[in-house]
């Protein structure tokens, strides 16, 4: 018999895995899964990376509802929905006979597992379940995303190699779609049906009145911090994403092998659990705005060092420094969000972000491979993801501190 003390960190074990999915198998896997496809089909870099851009996409159509749906329905049976279409994604792209699929595929099918395998559903379940500590518990579930990275496009690279990337990644449907058996054992929708109430504190108390000031769409549209706040970690979504979904085939124009690519993105992937720790508890005790910046600023730092013609070692740096900053980019968003919002307003105010979230992510990754085939470097591109995260620097500023309006009122009414 569980305790009902014990069920949230339960939670916490489903959200490490259902972001390790997501993230681990469709971002940084990618650029490991396009290598082989462009070799098949004969792609261009901009023609290989409009995988991303269907996928994200399809995310921004999906999002809005799923938003609503997380609020609504299942949260446990929205998640196993999402994991076992990520799993026929692969099967279906291991069966492609043209490159026209590969975007197709990305857009139809795995937007699904790209919305509903990351923060939208992790981060909601984590805000029912905690208040006490939630921006080290979103920082310890992000560390799933780390994880998925560092163990996913090795072992994608390893069965390619072993079985030829068509089985190979029939197999890893198989694993993937087995995440699905821990995730029905262990998901529950809401903390009450296990006896369970989280403590409150003061951040709760802000948050319910956080609750009531956006309980309408309509609020929440009209709020400049929710623009504010999209543009910025639009920007740095943006810079991110692209990147990661570059990194094989930049890496393998340094002239660097498959298996030190496949290492490096492993390297990145693994530099960002201690990302997703150290801001997730920077989040819960310092001014949330600080830790985003300090985020954006370890990414651009990291890109920098991709300038030029890097050797292994400024590869290395560049990759570690830049998984650090991007561990940090969940938790800190997502604590962002529940202090301003509120936990009643979270699964909504995601899913209306994303729409506005959706034409960086869309342009960036096929502008990256466009300005490779016509340069003959990202040089370029990695440059313009600096001058972003720049621009979202200088936007944090502006948003309103959580909980001042609050206290403003409260001011108002002694």
């Amino acid at each position: 018999m569980i305790r009902a003390q014990h069920w949230p960190w339960l939670q916490l074990v489903v959200a490490f895995l259902i972001q390790a999915t997501g993230t681990g198998a469709l971002t940084y896997s990618y650029s490991v899964i396009a290598v082989p496809l462009a070799e098949t089909f004969d792609a261009s870099r901009m023609t290989l990376m409009l995988g991303l851009t269907c996928m994200t996409l399809g995310a921004g159509m999906v999002s809005p509802l799923a938003g609503v749906a997380i609020d609504r329905l299942s949260l446990r049976l929205i998640i196993i929905f999402a994991i076992l279409m990520t799993a026929a994604g692969f099967v279906a792209l291991s069966l492609t006979t043209a490159m026209w699929q590969v975007p197709a595929i990305y857009g139809l099918i795995f937007c699904f597992g790209y919305v509903l395998l990351g923060p939208l559903s992790a981060s909601t379940l984590l805000a029912r379940w905690f208040t006490r500590n939630r921006g080290l518990a979103l920082g310890i579930a992000g560390a799933g995303t780390s994880f998925g990275g560092f163990l996913f496009p090795p072992l994608i690279t390893w069965l390619t190699e072993l079985l030829g990337w068509r089985l190979a990644l029939q197999v890893f449907a198989g694993v993937i779609a087995l995440i699905a058996v821990p995730v029905a054992l262990l998901a529950v929708d809401r903390p009450a049906s296990k006896g369970y109430s989280p403590p409150a504190d003061g951040a709760a108390e802000h948050e319910a009145h956080s609750g009531e000031r956006f309980n309408s769409t309509d609020a929440i549209l009209r709020h400049r911090g929710f623009w504010l706040i999209a543009v910025s970690v639009g920007f740095m979504f943006a810079a991110y994403t692209a990147t990661v979904g570059s990194l094989m085939p930049f890496i393998l124009d340094t002239g660097a092998t498959r298996e030190q690519g496949a290492m490096l993105i492993a390297n990145l992937a693994l530099a960002a659990v201690p990302g997703t720790l150290l801001f997730g508890w920077c989040a819960d005790r310092f001014d949330v705005r600080l830790a985003l910046a300090a985020v954006m600023a370890l990414m651009g730092i990291g890109l920098s060092l991709f300038w030029g013609e890097p050797d292994m070692p400024r590869l290395v740096a560049g990759s570690l420094i830049m998984g650090l900053g991007g561990g940090g980019m969940l938790p800190v968003w997502s604590s962002l969000l529940a202090q301003v919002y509120g936990v009643l307003n979270y699964g909504r105010v995601m899913g209306l972000m994303a729409p506005v979230l959706l034409p960086f992510n869309l342009l960036t990754p096929p502008l990256a491979g466009w300005v490779r085939d016509i340069s003959g470097s990202y040089d370029l591109a990695f440059m313009g993801f600096v001058l972003l995260l720049l621009l979202a620097v200088a936007m944090i500023p502006l948003i309103e501190r959580s909980g001042s309006t609050s206290r403003r009122a409260s001011a108002a009414e002694g």
